[in-house]
């Protein structure tokens, strides 16, 4: 179940009638007729539907996109997300510090290159509260080619040509898309279980799991789940059958007295990361189980794409990005520079990893 991602929230202000243009909301195919070749494209939100659809408008030949949105989200390039998952974990399951910074380097000087806004909570925080973040390549390169941009904002009504923003700019659009997030799915648990709270293990009641996505709150990427929420229900399933047949030895830090409750509605990764990591410290069976997932992870990323394949992949995706975007080529010197060529030296090699 993904709590977090409800009905969307439609896009609604006044003068929709007199715009001349396309506009739609960026979900259900809404827009999956329209051309986009040499549009001018507007996108409100800066969330994961918001990057998608930017993504579809410049590999559709849209001549400029401009994001507006009220905060600017964090926008990942897709190298930072593969080293999440390959690189090594201590026993805390901790990246190492000093790769970690030569990771935020490479992740910062991509914003400063390319000309794109970090997010304004940089460099204290990686994303605000309640966004997640969005792995996109295209979004760099479409900045450094001009082909797009964002701007901090709201819309306040629409004319015949365009949108009028609340601070009464205007931005000339053919096709405006609306993105502007989703309302919180938590009614169902409630529906089906009658339970408006839920303890930080994602347990309702002794034997009773509600494994469902949360909100994606500061620190949630700081884990072995990383940005996956397949890695988490893996591991809480293996708790599930281990609770079940060891109700004595984990039961206390699943569904005792002592295990806090949130509502429902206001469910956190970092929740349920907390209560990993305390089964993880006092279990041994459970360190076991996540030391094999994270393992058996690992070497599937490997096999599927070891870190020097995925560089060489990544890259050449990177440099054809340019000439995809730009309708020709684009020689060497005026492309941005891809800057992730020292991150298989940030690996295990793959004969420690495969054996």
């Amino acid at each position: 179940i993904n709590d977090r991602v409800g009905l969307p929230r439609p896009l609604r202000v006044p003068g929709m009638n007199r715009f001349s243009g396309v506009m739609a909301d960026g979900t259900s195919d809404a827009l999956s007729g329209v051309s986009w070749q040499g549009k001018r494209v507007v996108v409100f939100g800066m969330g994961a539907f918001a990057v998608e659809n930017v993504r579809t408008a410049l590999e559709s030949g849209a001549s400029h996109v401009t994001v507006v949105a009220r905060r600017l989200g964090t926008i990942c390039p897709k190298m930072i997300d593969y080293l999440n998952f390959v690189k090594p974990w201590d026993e805390q399951y901790r990246h190492d510090p000093l790769t970690n910074i030569k990771q935020m380097k490479c992740w910062r000087d991509c914003y400063i290159k390319s000309g794109a806004v970090a997010p304004e909570v940089w460099p204290g925080k990686v994303k605000h509260d309640g966004h997640t973040i969005s792995v996109s390549d295209i979004w760099f390169v479409a900045h450094h080619l001009g082909k797009m941009c964002t701007k901090v904002g709201t819309l306040e009504s629409m004319v015949e040509g365009g949108c009028v923003l609340s601070d009464g700019s205007f931005l000339p659009a053919d096709i405006v898309v609306g993105c502007i997030g989703f309302t919180r799915n938590t009614t169902f648990c409630e529906q089906l279980t009658g339970r408006t709270e839920v303890m930080h293990s994602n347990y309702l009641d002794k034997n009773m799991m509600y494994l469902a996505d949360a909100e994606i709150d500061e620190t949630a990427f700081n884990s072995f789940f990383g940005s996956s929420v397949l890695e988490y229900a893996k591991f809480y399933t293996n708790t599930y059958v281990q609770a079940f047949e060891r109700p004595d030895a984990l039961g206390s830090i699943l569904w005792g007295a002592a295990v806090k409750r949130t509502p429902v509605s206001l469910r956190k990764w970092t929740q349920y990361i907390a209560v990993a990591q305390e089964l993880i410290e006092k279990d041994t069976t459970m360190r076991g189980l996540a030391a094999d997932q994270v393992r058996e992870r690992t070497k599937h990323f490997y096999r599927t794409m070891s870190p020097e394949a995925f560089l060489e992949v990544n890259r050449l995706e990177w440099e054809e990005l340019h000439e995809r975007l730009n309708g020709s080529p684009v020689s060497k010197d005026k492309q941005l520079p891809y800057l992730f060529g020292a991150a298989p030296t940030w690996c295990a090699p793959p004969s420690e990893v495969l054996g």
